[in-house]
């Protein structure tokens, strides 16, 4: 069951690609201890890491919510038919993404709001879809809300920040056909979508990388995008992926949030747990362990 409620809220998703051979640790997080995961076995295999390939599991999914008044896509994933040489699990893919949509009752049309917690490759390919030779926005309704200082490290005239090679081309077909369309918001800080329903900044695996808090009904909840990749950085924060841009940030800002976690009891929901895709954060002396859930 994906189904969730948080209070009144009900949360679903969509699974783009299941990731269940793993990637090397190597490569998702670098710093990584055998000793740890020997230690947390039982919470970690087969749940997170294939006891085949030792591979670290992930899922590439979006986050749908439904309140009283709207439906929320959290990350959009890698979108069909995208030129990807430099990213090959998100090259030119024809995946059955709208159908799961479907299947969780989203029509592209009633998509209220679609927001990007970061925008590398992964998290808004859906933003846009091909029709007639053209990118256009896939949910014509919608609002994106990107966080500008995101929208400004991965603008190709803005020379200010470095350009990731994985990044390449997804600007200009995922990014840039929704602001011509006009269905871009820009958010600095803190921005409510709803009175219980908060972004906020969370900068260091992106400059701009953001969160969203959600409350209802004295439930928590936080879809943390890729604030971490894999739960065993919520053993060891201070653990970054392998595609962080400012590491120190971001092993700070996902301790934060894992203490949030602990005092509000907020279900975690990334962007890339594996099935079940969310867990209950709890405090093991300095660090910290989960449950599934």
């Amino acid at each position: 069951m994906s189904k969730r409620t948080i209070g009144d809220i009900q949360v679903d998703l969509a699974v783009e690609i299941p990731v269940d051979a793993g990637f090397p640790a190597a490569v998702l997080v670098p710093a990584m201890q055998q000793d740890v995961v020997d230690e947390h076995r039982d919470i970690l295999i087969p749940f997170c890491i294939n006891p085949e390939t030792n591979g670290l599991k992930l899922s590439i999914h979006t986050w749908i919510l439904k309140t009283a008044h709207h439906t929320i896509l959290i990350d959009t994933c890698c979108g069909n038919h995208k030129e990807r040489p430099t990213f090959e699990l998100a090259h030119h893919l024809d995946t059955p993404y709208l159908e799961k949509l479907a299947a969780a009752g989203v029509q592209p049309g009633e998509v209220d709001f679609v927001m990007c917690t970061h925008l590398h490759v992964d998290h808004c390919g859906w933003n846009t879809q091909l029709k007639n030779g053209r990118w256009v926005p896939t949910f014509p309704n919608a609002k994106y809300i990107f966080s500008r200082a995101e929208y400004d490290q991965w603008n190709p005239a803005d020379t200010r920040f470095p350009k990731a090679e994985i990044n390449d081309g997804v600007f200009n077909d995922s990014v840039l056909p929704v602001i011509e369309a006009g269905q871009a918001t820009m958010v600095d800080g803190i921005h409510a979508l709803e009175d219980k329903l908060i972004i906020e900044p969370a900068p260091g695996h992106t400059y701009g990388s953001i969160v969203l808090k959600v409350e209802s009904k004295g439930q928590h909840a936080l879809f943390a995008g890729d604030t971490l990749h894999h739960a065993v950085q919520v053993l060891r924060p201070e653990w970054n992926s392998g595609f962080c841009t400012v590491p120190e940030q971001s092993a700070k800002t996902r301790r934060t949030l894992m203490e949030h976690c602990v005092e509000k009891n907020a279900l975690l929901l990334p962007a890339h747990f594996p099935p079940p895709h969310a867990v209950r954060v709890k405090e093991k002396g300095s660090y910290f362990t989960f449950v599934t859930e």
